[in-house]
């Protein structure tokens, strides 16, 4: 019984490093408040404090209600765009939609198509 309360212990504390709910929202307005800020630098320090990856939370953020590539192309975070952009596979940039329709066809539909981001976008899916 009390080498299993010490394992449950010591599991609790390497799981130390997992984040609550309430940590998780500061962390992900921190992301967006870097996005909007254009902060490459933030982006980056906000990541590798806390072990993160682009691609391992890319599905989980939600900034304004669109997804972090959309946030950026709508706050026009050129330096941001490009550094999501070359940190995402290509697959998952194609995935990405608004309301069913195709990221790249939604931006050029709201007047985004000469966005800084969407030709990063362009440039790395090979259009």
């Amino acid at each position: 019984m009390k080498k299993l309360a010490l394992a449950v212990i010591a599991t609790g504390l390497i799981a130390g490093s997992v984040h609550t709910p309430a940590a998780a929202n500061e962390i992900a307005e921190g992301i967006c408040t870097a996005i909007s800020a254009d902060d490459r630098q933030r982006l980056r320090t906000i990541l590798s404090n806390n072990n993160m990856r682009v691609r391992n939370i890319y599905d989980g953020v939600r900034c304004n209600g669109y997804s972090m590539l959309q946030f950026a192309i709508t706050a026009e975070a050129a330096q941001v765009g490009d550094l999501i952009t070359r940190q995402l596979p290509a697959s998952m940039i194609e995935g990405d939609t608004v309301n069913g329709e195709p990221m790249l066809a939604w931006a050029e539909s709201s007047g985004y198509g000469s966005s800084e981001v969407v030709a990063s976008v362009r440039s790395r899916l090979g259009q």
